[in-house]
Formats: C-alpha cells, structure tokens, sequence
C-alpha cells in the first residue's frame, strides 16, 4: 500500500498535466513517436501475478491446485477463467484458500473467478478445483489463465500431479 501527501499528489497532477501538454504539442507537429516514449517512461510501477500449480491437503488426501502469486500487486478486477477440457457430470467450483479471490462455482467446463479488490504485494492465492473428470483412458486438461498468463496440466487417472 502506497501513502502518498497532499504535496506529492500535486506533483504527480502537475508531472500528467506538463506531459500532457508536451504529447498534445508533439502530436500536433507530427512526433507521435517521441510523445509515447515520453509517456512510457513516467509509468508509476508495473503490477504483475504468477500463475503456477501445487498440492495441497495431507499427504494421504493430495489434491492439485492452481496458484496465483502477487509480487507486485494485482489491480482490483483483474480476472481469471479455469476451463476443462473434458466437462464433467455436475458445475465445476473452485475454493480459494484467500477472500481476495472469492470461491467460484460454473458450468460443467468453465469457472470465472475475479480479484474484486486487487491481491496485495507479496500474497498467493492457492485456487483448489473440484467436480472435474480424472478419466482412465485420454487426459482431461485444467487451465488457468487470465491476469498473469496461462497455466495447464493434463492428467488421467494413472498420470496425476497429485
């Protein structure tokens, strides 16, 4: 979390006021080129998550999960979809281990998950799913992508991460 002052917020409103200023004359003589590399180096700070796989649970009862990492802050709405290849009998759901990413249910082949206030600096959600095939010929596929990338494992019943 970032506390800024009165003084320091004035500044940063007279640093966008003077580029855009700079970047309206720039376009208007023909330097589009020099107006986007003036506003890409004044960038506040790049917010980035890590999509990843683990397990959890005690090691009689190991279940996969899918984890989302935040080194640098994830901004509030970001959001995610986890989709099988191979739908299942009943709606997917997917319990988070953080209310920062609340549980989601869906349909037999897709969950939309979301990050309603953004994920602190420093945090990882660990994203648990449930009601999906493990089939015992050919692989089911679990992804998850969206803010961070994309992540997938194939798995069948003799080919388990967990």
């Amino acid at each position: 979390m970032q506390i800024t002052t009165g003084r320091a917020n004035r500044r940063l409103l007279s640093v966008a006021g003077t580029l855009a200023v700079s970047a309206a004359t720039l376009l208007s003589s023909g330097g589009a080129a020099s107006a986007a590399a003036s506003a890409e180096t004044v960038s506040v700070g790049i917010q980035s998550a890590t999509l990843g796989q683990t397990c959890v649970g005690p090691s009689y009862n190991r279940k996969f999960a899918f984890t989302i990492t935040s080194t640098t802050g994830v901004p509030a709405g970001s959001t995610w979809k986890f989709t099988v290849s191979n739908p299942g009998y009943q709606g997917l759901q997917v319990s988070s281990d953080s209310g920062y990413v609340p549980s989601a249910s869906g349909t037999t082949q897709v969950v939309n998950l979301s990050a309603p206030g953004g994920v602190p600096a420093g945090t990882t959600v660990t994203l648990t799913p449930t009601y999906y095939l493990v089939p015992t010929s050919g692989y089911n596929t679990l992804t998850l992508s969206g803010y961070g990338g994309s992540t997938s494992v194939a798995m069948n019943w003799y080919n388990r991460p967990c």
